[in-house]
């Protein structure tokens, strides 16, 4: 993966733990969500950074009195104790024979049954025993009295609010004003002060009671899914004052770059991949032997459930992978497809984000014959068994569609980059428009189904994950 325009503004400026206020490293902390609106602008897109502030400011007041009200009722989580492993899980499970299952993590109880999970969101009894987790603390409350800690900060010591914000916009001023004249992005400084600034107070209150919390428990090793999200960034920071090892599992595709010799406290110490394909995308501030290739556990498993003999596969069904991102010209796509080709058989997977969206954006996809997949009942693996072929931009499914021999098509916006590399390799074909895409499919002569899936999915993950974690104990 080679430098992009955000790292070469980021290296010119020197802002990787080199922009801090009060002890706090907030550019450190910004980098995933600048990143991200760096990549959205240049797809002509809302930045994800300030669409969510302002989706945030519009509902904001609801959620966070909701929030509220759940400081003074029981989490549900289980009591803190001591485990050698403790694991960051992600909140989005999958409902599996009627438990809620973190795909990416709770394979590992059977491994490490000491070990405790910890979970950003989600409370209540009724929702823990719902869960496959069987020993969870939940940081939701943590959560909310940061935002409490905030509000309260700003009403009664407005000086310090201020002197904190004006002093994160004089720091970034020069540096913004360079990405306004030289890279064609205009950032809103104020936005960009105001999140830096209310990050700096959660991370204030947050911090010594994560200190705190992990004392307590005492683990040799912390696993993690999302590596970049805020609770983790503190973990992991408090982690590397205290020579913890932290390791990040891969979840979904992966494009992280840093400049060479920067060492981030915020970082995990260890990256355990799909596999060797996606060391090209990365480039981490860890050394090279600390990024391995370990697979899927979740991936073998789906596979083991529909193995070749058993798939029901036919040549003329597509899969479409929406996203909310893109979604709604993604699925205009489909349907000029299905006027042009109606004998094709097209599945439109939405995804999970996007099922509240359904009967808005998506209900005609039904109208015009087409097969919406809006909810998890029909698990994604099982769509691939009865495929022929897939259509994606950016979404890590398609490579695990590819674990089925699909036929991969991928749609020529600029999200696709990332993507579009499978193309350049010849394992993938790339259109424009729904009327190209009907004429490759036609044209049947695009096999781009010969490449080792060994290199997107590493083979025996679960001994390999479980062995790596044990080396580290």
């Amino acid at each position: 993966m080679g430098k992009k325009p955000f790292h070469e503004w980021e290296e010119k400026h020197g802002l990787i733990n080199n922009r801090s206020v009060d002890g706090f490293q907030y550019w450190n902390y910004m980098r995933r969500d600048m990143n991200m609106s760096f990549k959205d602008e240049y797809a002509d897109l809302d930045p994800v950074f300030f669409k969510n502030m302002k989706e945030s400011s519009k509902n904001g007041r609801i959620s966070d009195l909701k929030r509220i009200l759940k400081v003074f009722t029981p989490d549900g989580g289980d009591p803190v104790k001591k485990a050698d492993v403790l694991i960051l899980c992600h909140g989005r499970r999958q409902e599996i024979n009627g438990k809620l299952v973190s795909i990416y993590t709770d394979y590992l109880e059977d491994y490490f049954p000491d070990s405790l999970s910890l979970q950003r969101t989600g409370s209540g009894k009724s929702y823990r025993d719902r869960l496959k987790t069987r020993h969870i603390i939940f940081l939701e409350n943590l959560t909310t009295k940061s935002y409490i800690f905030k509000y309260l900060r700003r009403l009664f010591s407005p000086g310090e609010y201020k002197r904190i914000r004006k002093t994160i916009f004089d720091d970034m001023h020069d540096a913004f004003m360079d990405l306004k004249k030289n890279y064609s992005l205009n950032v809103n400084e104020e936005d960009f002060a105001l999140r830096a600034t209310s990050l700096f107070f959660y991370y204030l209150y947050k911090k010594p009671r994560l200190e705190k919390l992990i004392k307590k428990i005492s683990p040799k090793v912390i696993v993690e899914v999302v590596g970049r999200s805020f609770d983790a960034e503190i973990i992991n920071e408090i982690a590397f004052e205290n020579g913890i090892e932290t390791v990040e599992l891969q979840h979904g595709s992966v494009g992280f770059w840093y400049p060479d010799g920067v060492t981030l406290p915020q970082v995990p110490k260890w990256y355990y991949l799909f596999g060797n394909y996606w060391k090209k995308a990365v480039k981490l501030p860890v050394p090279e032997d600390h990024v391995l290739s370990m697979g899927f556990p979740y991936h073998d498993m789906m596979m083991e459930k529909y193995p070749e003999e058993k798939r029901q596969r036919d040549d003329n069904t597509i899969i479409f992978l929406s996203s909310r991102k893109y979604g709604k010209e993604l699925s205009a796509v489909a349907m000029e497809l299905k006027e042009l080709r109606p004998d094709i058989h097209i599945i439109y997977k939405l995804h999970p984000r996007e099922y509240q969206d359904y009967s808005v954006v998506y209900a005609p996809l039904d109208r015009a014959g087409i097969e919406v997949i809006k909810d998890d009942s029909l698990p994604l693996y099982g769509l691939f068994s009865r495929s022929g072929m897939q259509v994606g931009v950016e979404s890590t499914a398609v490579y695990e569609g590819m674990g089925f021999s699909l036929r991969t098509f991928i749609w020529d916006i600029p999200m696709a980059a990332s993507l579009k590399e499978l193309a350049s390799l010849g394992y993938a074909s790339v259109f424009k428009d729904a009327r190209e895409l009907s004429e490759l499919i036609k044209a049947g002569d695009n096999d781009n189904t010969r490449y080792d899936i060994d290199d997107f999915w590493k083979r025996n993950s679960l001994n390999n994950i479980v062995s790596g974690i044990k080396g580290l104990l």
